[in-house]
């Protein structure tokens, strides 16, 4: 019979091969998970890549669109190649011929909306010149169309005036519910006002609304209301009444008689010229009816693309300048807030 000090000598060797053997089964296994890791992120990265090569192809296509649309006529509507553009779903297949995914589009008139930027005329820099730049001048007429949509939606006129601080250059109030920087900069989370144009309508959810409590989410729940009906570009603009949403038309002082009579003319041809509308229009403020117009010059691009387990969002503002050339201004790949196809009818 072995010595006792034999017996726990095996006993040793036998747990330390067991451990080695486990150690070597983990060291594995691991190896073998980082592997199959790396080659998913490396297919992801791959597919995503693709994924935005597919999304400025659809960027190129809209270019096209609105190129050939400035060529066909001058005006823009519903009836134009880049608003019949089909929202049915663009196959994408492989060099075998078999589906990897798909791209949904649509191309909306931007000036169909609600400019925010334009309740406020910013003075334009003047280089070379030792002038003080003109104040701020409050568009008067966009703004009271700002504050029938916001009382349209039950959302306190004077709102108006906090975001006229937000965009204007200054620290003088506009009004005492609005705000400047320092009533933001006492916040628990402080920052400073813009003072310039919005580039994004989200940003009304940093400016103070008077006598709503925010912590409620009561202020989201009344941005959310109208966050359908406006966009901020990057300078002022006019409305195209051919493609105007029937709330911003509203919002403009039409009554719903008028909205629909505009809506019926434009179902069947493009507005050319506001004259022949003068009598569906008879009432507006004057100074609201110059900011009517029947062309654009800002198209948003958005849709959905499935590429893979990859999905992207677009959300793309394009610029079409009156000669022509178009450039796309803003690029984001999140989906757009409430979206909604540009409607034909009341």
């Amino acid at each position: 019979m072995p010595p006792a000090h034999l017996h726990r000598q095996r006993g040793i060797a036998l747990i330390t091969a067991l451990l080695l053997t486990a150690l070597a089964v983990i060291l594995v296994t691991a190896l073998f998970v980082q592997q199959r890791y790396s080659i998913r992120l490396a297919t992801n990265f791959q597919q995503l890549e693709q994924a935005y090569q597919y999304v400025q192809a659809a960027e190129d296509m809209a270019t096209v669109y609105l190129k050939r649309d400035l060529k066909q006529n001058q005006t823009d509507s519903l009836h134009d190649v880049w608003a019949l553009a089909s929202e049915e779903p663009l196959r994408i297949d492989d060099d075998a011929g078999e589906q990897v995914g798909e791209l949904i589009l649509r191309i909306e008139d931007l000036q169909g909306y609600f400019n925010l930027n334009d309740i406020l005329t910013l003075p334009q820099p003047q280089p070379d010149t030792t002038q003080e730049p003109e104040p701020p001048e409050p568009h008067e007429a966009m703004l009271t169309v700002f504050r029938n949509l916001l009382q349209n939606h039950e959302i306190p006129p004077s709102f108006s005036s906090s975001v006229l601080d937000w965009i204007d250059p200054d620290d003088l109030q506009f009004s005492p519910d609005s705000a400047e920087s320092d009533y933001y900069l006492t916040l628990a989370h402080p920052y400073r006002t813009r003072n310039a144009y919005l580039v994004d309508p989200n940003e009304l959810g940093m400016i103070k609304m008077e006598g709503v409590d925010e912590q409620s989410g009561e202020k989201a729940r009344l941005l959310a209301g109208i966050m359908p009906y406006v966009t901020a570009l990057p300078t002022p603009t006019a409305i195209n009444i051919n493609t105007a949403l029937p709330e911003v038309l509203l919002a403009m002082g039409l009554n719903t008689e008028q909205v629909t009579a505009i809506d019926n003319i434009r179902k069947t041809a493009p507005i050319e010229d506001l004259g022949t509308v003068s009598s569906v229009l008879q009432g507006l403020d004057s100074n609201i009816d110059n900011a009517l117009k029947f062309s654009s010059n800002y198209f948003r691009l958005g849709g959905e693309l499935r590429y893979g387990k990859t999905r992207l969002f677009l959300n793309s503002i394009l610029f079409r300048s009156p000669e022509g050339e178009v450039h796309v201004i803003m690029r984001q790949f999140s989906p757009i807030p409430a979206p909604r196809k540009q409607q034909e009818s009341t």
